[in-house]
């Protein structure tokens, strides 16, 4: 995970030069590299190259600085936003008021949901799938609804898929979540995108502008690339701090109790493997 944010935050800081500026740069590289080449072929014991070399180090310096002011503009933003601990307290959130009933659930067989889900059709409930976001475009609500409507709608969609009401024990309210019957089996899986994730997006867009949005001259590209950069940031910490969670139950789970246990009923994936995991739990 670490490995992926890391590269993941180069690809977007590249994203915030300027084309223009990026293409003329490029040129005088090469222009510069020619020259100098020319004049060490032309006089290679004399002086003439040293200054196209001269111009070719000055390149590289204004290149590096720029590149270095460049990934401070827009990894500030990450490095403040990480201190607000948004990601932990999302996860937090999520996993106790929403995966660990749900896990609950799952591993008691005398749950009235597994009674309710066989009578549907004489199917078995099997486990719980999250899709996490992982760039900007994905936090977006309607993309998630997209991805759900494509399980249940069409010719070749391969689950039935409906809104479900889970009641749990001690809650004064129920869980809602999705509920996905395949059509070629007696699979049923629990599916859901964490739409408390949609606060990334305006949390990452009020820690972009930060120190540039108003300011003169602000470029936008640097401000999308901060944008871009705090979110991947805390969608990688959501999901790791995710995973510490299913860690720690999975070693407790015994001195708690089993239907606790998330080892194997709780499958995180990214966004785009949600229908890829949920085919391969149902056999399709």
């Amino acid at each position: 995970m670490a490995h992926r944010n890391k590269v993941s935050r180069w690809k977007i800081i590249l994203r915030a030069w300027p084309p223009a500026g990026a293409l003329f740069v490029l040129l005088s590289f090469c222009i510069t590299a020619f020259w100098t080449v020319y004049s060490l072929t032309q006089d290679p014991w004399g002086l003439r190259w040293l200054e196209p070399l001269a111009a070719f180090l000055a390149g590289t310096g204004a290149f590096i600085l720029a590149a270095i002011l460049i990934f401070r503009k827009v990894d500030s933003a990450r490095a403040e936003s990480d201190s607000y601990g948004l990601a932990r307290g999302l996860a937090t959130g999520y996993y106790f008021n929403f995966v660990r009933p749900l896990v609950a659930v799952l591993n008691d067989p005398n749950h009235p949901l597994h009674q309710q889900v066989r009578d549907m059709g004489d199917y078995e409930l099997e486990a719980l799938v999250v899709g996490l976001p992982q760039s900007m475009e994905d936090f977006d609500p309607g993309r998630h609804d997209t991805l759900l409507e494509g399980l249940s709608k069409g010719p070749d969609a391969p689950f039935v898929l409906e809104e479900i009401k889970v009641n749990i024990e001690g809650r004064p309210r129920p869980v809602w979540t999705k509920l996905a019957r395949s059509k070629t089996g007696k699979t049923a899986i629990l599916v859901d995108i964490p739409t408390t994730l949609s606060v990334i997006a305006d949390f990452a867009r009020f820690f972009a502008e930060q120190e540039l949005g108003d300011a003169p001259g602000a470029d936008d590209a640097v401000i999308e690339a901060r944008e871009e950069i705090v979110a991947d940031s805390q969608t990688g910490q959501f999901q790791e701090v995710l995973i510490e969670f299913i860690d720690v139950m999975n070693k407790v789970g015994s001195m708690e109790s089993r239907f606790l246990s998330p080892a194997s009923v709780l499958h995180v994936v990214s966004f785009k493997r949600l229908r890829r995991r949920m085919d391969e739990l149902a056999d399709h």
